[in-house]
């Protein structure tokens, strides 16, 4: 994709020029994802102006008036924009109506100047995006401005969006196994954000277009961000007070897979339940974004690198899209939450953000620089034996294909660098806030990470106990050491029995199984992360949960057993690592999956509620009054007589979120932590 620059960052003479008033799109999500095309979206543009101006505004967006019979479907919508303070009390509104209406009574007002000046609503006919690839070609265009440059997006029936928006140099050529540079703009007044960019070089789900989930393709040039706004500032100066918390995602994929433009990461749905303006974001992957060499010239961390820079794009051009740079919160999956531990412990992301949300990250995986070395120079002295400056020609110089592929077999991790990482994470959060980026954080997992994450490694029916420990060394889930000890410790017992002489029993070796790997690479890592931050008073705050309610991702259940059939929630399932995605991004309706119980929808709804809190106070508890003025009635039921307490030294409570009923639990099994700890190496 030689031309990607070109194509994306075109200087044009004249450009259609951003609106200049603030517009917010509105859609009241109930959170029923199966009937989002057919609940009607509307703009509010901010502007007071007359009904013949509003209506002319309108057609420029070739919309109309909302139709006075449909005003009734936005009364919630209009009162939560007086809870913000966007619209006063005493407000009127344009629409189709022959006067306009009010805010709380929606119906028309009486004894009105017709020629008065008053916000106004639009309908949006904007299509809405359900299918990975969606033709983007029919959806209206908006466009907004920021640093001086205009950013042509699309509007749709949930958000406005913009794709494939550069954030730094292509890491091609002499940038290859350099730190990232942030994008030149010099020139740029325009930028075309209607496609999504390539996702980054890999192998897996997102190489190619082969699972349908990728029609974008892959490209070494990759360092392109999404964002998603529910609102557009124009040309207004918007009180900081006014724009919104922005969300920063981070993808996971075990270092080597992913990108940002994966739709199950879509932000439309959250973005409108929370109103909220979500980013995300491709990294370089694998070889491009790990390797070190220990030798001076070629470092590592470039993937590190390419996060602080979109994030250093969040502080320049966010306001532009209606977010705010003082509010952010850097939230990520697997090893997108690991990364995110990560930029916490570095000195190099220092205020770029003020909250954290990790989601599966485990124990991180970091290694040092020599060790990867070890594992690297092998695979690439074929084609480059020289070292310094010459190996490192030599390697930019190699056509990207021969590189991936060549390193293909090597599991790539951050290293301790002394320049992005100083430390392990756990050695910088267990010295205090003063040796990190001490912010808001939360971390929640899944109770059977680890039955996705092995794949096929493991059996259901397995009956041998120690063939089945045995079968995960080979991918790292637990070391030999620990197969050969965990049976004769008698802490995991194969029984019918709860509890035999104080060890944990399990029904099955598989269960047996895929709870220890789970343990050892989640769960006791996670605690470990939250009983230290405690400790050491390292946040000033931190919430820690479970989740008991899973909706496994529809190409990531090998066998079908991280869900529960429609209609039927008491059979038995496992609550599987990345089955928090569509509960987290609502994105099921991309992937046509099917509403099995009513409770997912509410399930999900208190997740999007607790998240998008999370990011506008640094608490997931979700404020009575926010949730009155949407109207989020099923999420005051969840909070109705629950509350989700800070994780501390001296009250270490996990939540059980749940729907109908949440809860309260303790830390992972603290003797089998300490025992799997014994006999790491």
């Amino acid at each position: 994709m030689a031309a990607m620059a070109s194509l994306l960052l075109l200087v044009l003479p004249a450009v259609a020029k951003a609106s200049s008033a603030p517009t917010t799109l509105l859609f009241e999500n109930d959170g029923n994802w199966t009937a989002h095309a057919e609940r009607p979206s509307a703009l509010l543009v901010h502007t007071p102006a007359r009904r013949g101006q509003a209506k002319a505004i309108c057609a420029k967006y070739e919309e109309q008036l909302l139709s006075c019979d449909d005003v009734h479907h936005f009364r919630q919508s209009f009162q939560y924009q007086q809870y913000l303070g966007t619209l006063p009390e005493e407000t009127l509104l344009w629409t189709a109506c022959s006067t306009p209406v009010t805010l709380s009574g929606i119906s028309p007002a009486r004894n009105v100047s017709s020629d008065g000046e008053w916000p106004f609503v639009c309908t949006n006919s904007a299509p809405l995006v359900d299918r990975v690839d969606t033709d983007y070609s029919p959806f209206p265009r908006v466009n907004t401005t920021a640093g001086n440059i205009t950013f042509e997006g699309l509007r749709d029936h949930l958000t406005f969006r913009f794709a494939g928006i550069p954030f730094a140099q292509p890491p091609v050529g002499t940038r290859r196994f350099k730190y990232a540079e942030a994008w030149d703009a010099t020139n740029v007044t325009y930028v075309n954000a209607t496609q999504y960019s390539p996702a980054c070089l890999q192998f897996g789900y997102f190489d190619g277009n082969s699972y349908d989930l990728n029609p974008w393709g892959n490209d070494e040039d990759c360092l392109y961000l999404n964002v998603y706004t529910p609102f557009l500032p124009g040309d207004a100066e918007v009180p900081e007070d006014q724009l919104k918390p922005v969300l920063f995602w981070i993808h996971g994929g075990g270092f080597s897979q992913g990108t940002g433009s994966d739709l199950t990461f879509d932000g439309g749905s959250l973005t409108s339940r929370s109103d909220v303006v979500i980013v995300t974001s491709n990294y370089r992957l694998n070889i491009f974004g790990y390797l070190s060499l220990d030798d001076g010239t070629i470092p590592g961390n470039y993937w590190m690198s390419d996060n602080i820079a979109a994030l250093q794009w969040v502080q320049k051009y966010i306001r532009g899209f209606g977010g705010n740079p003082k509010n952010v919160t850097i939230f990520g999956q697997s090893a997108g939450g690991a990364n995110c531990i990560e930029l916490v412990a570095s000195p190099q992301a220092a205020g770029l953000f003020q909250g954290s949300i990790q989601q599966s990250a485990g124990n991180g995986r970091f290694s040092t620089q020599s060790a990867i070395a070890e594992l690297a120079e092998p695979y690439l002295s074929p084609y480059c034996n020289d070292t310094g400056a010459a190996r490192l020609a030599c390697l930019q110089q190699l056509p990207a294909s021969v590189l991936l592929n060549a390193s293909a077999d090597i599991f790539f991790t951050p290293v301790i660098d002394n320049v992005y990482l100083p430390d392990a994470p756990m050695a910088l959060i267990a010295q205090g806030s003063s040796y990190i980026n001490s912010v808001r954080m939360m971390s929640t997992l899944m109770p059977e990470e680890t039955q996705s994450l092995t794949t096929t490694t493991l059996t259901p029916n397995m009956t041998d106990f120690q063939t089945a420990l045995d079968l995960l060394i080979p991918g790292g889930w637990i070391n030999e050491k620990q197969a050969d000890h965990i049976i004769p410790s008698g802490l995991w017992l194969i029984s019918n029995e709860t509890f035999h002489n104080g060890s944990t029993s399990y029904s099955s070796v598989y269960n047996a199984s895929i709870k220890i790997s789970t343990e050892n690479n989640q769960e006791c890592p996670n605690g470990a992360y939250a009983m230290v931050g405690a400790a050491t008073v390292a946040f000033p705050s931190m919430h820690v949960a479970y989740h008991q309610r899973g909706y496994a991702l529809s190409y990531y259940d090998f066998y079908d057993l991280c869900t529960f059939p429609v209609g039927k929630p008491n059979t038995p399932y496992y609550r599987c690592h990345s089955s928090d995605l569509y509960e987290v991004f609502g994105t099921y309706y991309i992937f046509d999956q099917p509403i099995r119980v009513p409770e997912d929808i509410y399930y999900t709804n208190a997740v999007q509620d607790m998240w998008g809190s999370f990011a506008r106070t640094g608490n997931p508890n979700v404020d009575r009054e926010y949730l009155l003025a949407r109207g989020y009635n099923t999420t005051i039921q969840f909070f109705s007589d629950w509350f989700w307490p800070e994780f501390t030294a001296s009250n270490m409570v996990l939540a059980d979120l749940q729907y109908p009923r949440p809860g309260y639990t303790d830390v992972p099994d603290l003797e089998h932590c300490r025992y799997l700890a014994s006999v790491q190496y």
